[in-house]
């Protein structure tokens, strides 16, 4: 499906810079309130988020809807997290087509039904990739390391701006607060150690370019003082048209995950030189204005 390959080119190296991605499920309204903007309120969801990162591992659950060019494909899928974001495993079923991921920094593997039969892959069911590939070509270490991994969605709490409360909420059955924070892009910067300053003012100017826009809205559920569900959609400027990329994730399960163990060696093609040409190629296509 033609809007399925845009996904994995267009928002399979832009929307890596915030994770892999995927139908705003904006939830219930019920107990909605009027939003009203305090400071309390983005230290609530920055803090949230720097406690959600430490904690040994999690479930999530992830919903995604995707359209261009008056077509749209919607998937979902779910895994775990655990080591800060460094391991973790992902399902996504999108359309009919399954893509299975272990993440075992600094490798993503990626398994997909077709991959055995390609010439990518000489036969080898698994791809691997350096997740440095991306962030070579991306500009920074610490936005996008890529997957469907929601360690890298949450650090783009790190360059939340204004943050309101919208109302409380059930999240899987855990009471939760509900913000809408607006992510300043040009924030990168101040975002990151001052090591990575350079790579995180590139990142935000990158950012700033395939979207078009200077900030991201999302939403952010807070329950037990941990993120329970993020929700925002992510947009690009691509030869075909404007892409929209909305993403629902929850977040449940806190504690210990299964240890994470990546494919056979015998199983596995590296394919870091030929992701890293597409990464360039498409990053030189997605452009706004």
């Amino acid at each position: 499906m033609r809007v399925a390959k845009a996904r994995t080119t267009a928002i399979g190296t832009a929307a890596l810079l915030s994770a892999a991605t995927l139908a705003a499920g904006c939830g219930s309204d019920h107990g909605v309130a009027s939003p009203s903007a305090t400071p309390d309120y983005l230290a609530a969801v920055t803090r949230a988020a720097y406690t959600t990162e430490q904690v040994p591992g999690y479930k999530f659950a992830l919903t995604t809807s995707v359209s261009l060019a008056g077509k749209s494909a919607t998937g979902q899928g779910g895994g775990t997290i655990a080591e800060g974001g460094s391991q973790g495993t992902a399902g996504v079923e999108v359309e009919g087509t399954k893509v299975e991921e272990v993440i075992d920094k600094p490798y993503l593997y990626v398994r997909t039904p077709s991959a055995a039969s390609s010439r990518l892959t000489h036969g080898k069911p698994w791809l691997r990739i350096d997740l440095s590939t991306f962030s070579q070509s991306l500009g920074s270490n610490s936005f996008g390391a890529g997957s469907s991994n929601p360690a890298e969605v949450l650090s783009y709490l790190r360059a939340a701006g204004t943050v309101t409360r919208v109302g409380e909420e059930q999240v899987r059955g855990v009471d939760s607060t509900r913000y809408h924070a607006v992510i300043y892009l040009g924030r990168f910067v101040s975002a990151v150690p001052p090591s990575q300053r350079a790579a995180g003012r590139r990142a935000g100017k990158l950012l700033e370019r395939i979207t078009g826009a200077k900030t991201l809205p999302m939403d952010v559920w807070v329950g037990g003082g941990r993120v329970t569900r993020i929700s925002f959609t992510f947009p690009a400027c691509t030869p075909e048209g404007r892409l929209q990329d909305s993403l629902s994730m929850d977040l449940y399960g806190y504690g210990p995950q299964p240890a994470v163990k990546p494919p056979p060696a015998d199983q596995v093609a590296d394919v870091d030189a030929q992701v890293k040409a597409q990464v360039q190629r498409s990053l030189a296509q997605l452009h706004c204005g």
